[in-house]
């Protein structure tokens, strides 16, 4: 069933139920209205009636019937009877032999005082008069309210039809009210229906911008924002890494259609065994480095985090970068001795912080001419600060928003080797543990980069 089906069927049902009840409810207080204006006027018929045969017992009663007969039009067969202590007829409206009554409904209506009843099709109100003598007669009224019913009937017939035509109404509304409200959406599915991965820039029509249909077109269009910036990437990172890639396998390819050309000298061979290595060494690295770039695109949730001190992590990379490039010089120290180990650990998984620690040393250190690099931990009411300065060749002010990007090299960092993804895997790093990397530099004196982390 369609959307705009189910709320047109929804709505007419809501809209059905609230009229019934009203409609119950509206014939329900006529009919208690109408009971209780009869009751009323049989009761004072009753009173009326019997006021002249009780008070004035000299009267003719057969003209009291006429007289009966020519008041009472109102009240369509009304029948009043008046009984005596004995509970014998002392007048009647009515022309009649025998006169039938019940001594149980005689004995409740002196029980009770005042009596309102229904017996068959009629109804009965019974009632106490007392006359100037102590005597206590029972009067009894009973007719059929025959122009109420009617009245009734008329009412109940006017609440089916109008009942009946406006859920009939409803319901033609109901789906023209839902036909325009979900056109916004039949519009966005067609919108969407033409979006390809090749046409990622086609976005949805976002109205007024303020209701809730807007805000789900503005976030559809963020998302394929978001989608069409890592599609960008990933076409950026596959052609740069088949590019770093054939590099250095086309060297290796040259090498041996040299080698292979002509017999060789053992030195020869040996050399070009060592030129193979160094090349080989360095597709090593790289994919290396494109492994540790596609884990740290994991989700958050897949990493596994403990309570970790800085300074331990830094010492292990310190130690990592020096086994690897003895001619390296990295200086570890504190801007403040923490009272509280708490100031300096980290929720955070050590492998991964330790490449971040790694790379950052590693490249203070080869774009230094002293190959040194200075780092500094110090500390603030949430975050851990760690520092790794350089006195390298620096990073141009326009550069500084790429350097983090895959596989992008500045001007000045070409001439060393090296693939241009290391920072992108710190930056990503650094995210996935809640913390975040800047960087300061001028060109020809060095530059400083901040990893910042919130400590626990």
């Amino acid at each position: 069933m369609k959307i705009g089906t189910k709320i047109a069927l929804q709505f007419t049902f809501i809209v059905a139920t609230i009229l019934t009840i009203f409609c119950l409810v509206i014939y329900y207080l006529s009919e208690n209205y109408r009971q209780q204006e009869f009751y009323n006027c049989l009761r004072e018929c009753a009173n009326t009636t019997a006021r002249l045969p009780i008070k004035k017992k000299e009267i003719d009663k057969k003209l009291l019937k006429i007289i009966d007969r020519n008041t009472l039009d109102t009240l369509y067969g009304v029948q009043v009877l008046v009984f005596n202590d004995e509970n014998v007829v002392a007048y009647s409206n009515i022309n009649s032999d025998a006169i039938y009554y019940s001594p149980e409904l005689l004995n409740r209506v002196r029980k009770e005082q005042y009596l309102e009843t229904a017996y068959n099709d009629k109804q009965v109100v019974g009632s106490i008069y007392d006359d100037e003598n102590g005597s206590a007669y029972v009067v009894l009224a009973q007719a059929n309210d025959k122009y109420g019913k009617e009245k009734l009937e008329n009412i109940k017939d006017t609440l089916i039809i109008g009942l009946f035509s406006t859920i009939i109404i409803t319901i033609v509304f109901g789906f023209l009210f839902a036909s325009h409200a979900l056109k916004p959406i039949a519009t966005m599915n067609s919108d969407i229906s033409k979006i390809t991965a090749y046409n990622l820039k086609t976005k949805l029509h976002t109205g007024n911008n303020r209701d809730e249909l807007a805000r789900l077109a503005i976030n559809f269009n963020q998302m394929l924002a978001r989608l069409e910036n890592s599609f960008e990437l990933q076409k950026s990172f596959v052609s740069n890494a088949s590019h770093e890639l054939r590099t250095p396998l086309a060297a290796i390819k040259s090498e041996i259609q040299i080698a292979l050309e002509k017999e060789r000298t053992a030195v020869e061979y040996q050399t070009t065994l060592k030129s193979l290595l160094h090349d080989t060494q360095h597709i090593i690295k790289l994919i290396n480095g494109l492994l540790q770039l596609a884990k740290s695109e994991k989700s958050d949730s897949e990493v596994l985090m403990s309570p970790l001190r800085v300074d331990t992590v830094l010492f292990e990379a310190q130690e990592e970068v020096t086994h690897l490039f003895p001619s390296y010089e990295v200086q570890i120290d504190f801007e403040d001795i923490p009272e509280d180990d708490r100031l300096i650990t980290v929720l955070g998984n050590s492998a991964l912080l330790k490449t971040v620690f790694t790379n950052l040393m590693e490249n203070a250190c080869k774009y230094s001419d002293n190959q040194k690099a200075d780092v500094r931990i110090s500390f603030n009411r949430r975050n851990c600060l760690i520092a790794f300065q350089d006195e390298g060749i620096g990073i141009e002010r326009t550069e500084m928003n790429k350097i983090f990007e895959p596989f992008y090299r500045t001007q000045t960092a070409k001439k060393y080797r090296g693939h241009g993804i290391g920072l992108s895997i710190c930056k990503r790093i650094v995210q996935i543990h809640g913390g975040r990397i800047t960087v300061k530099s001028e060109v020809g004196k060095g530059s400083v980069f901040h990893v910042i982390l919130p400590h626990v």
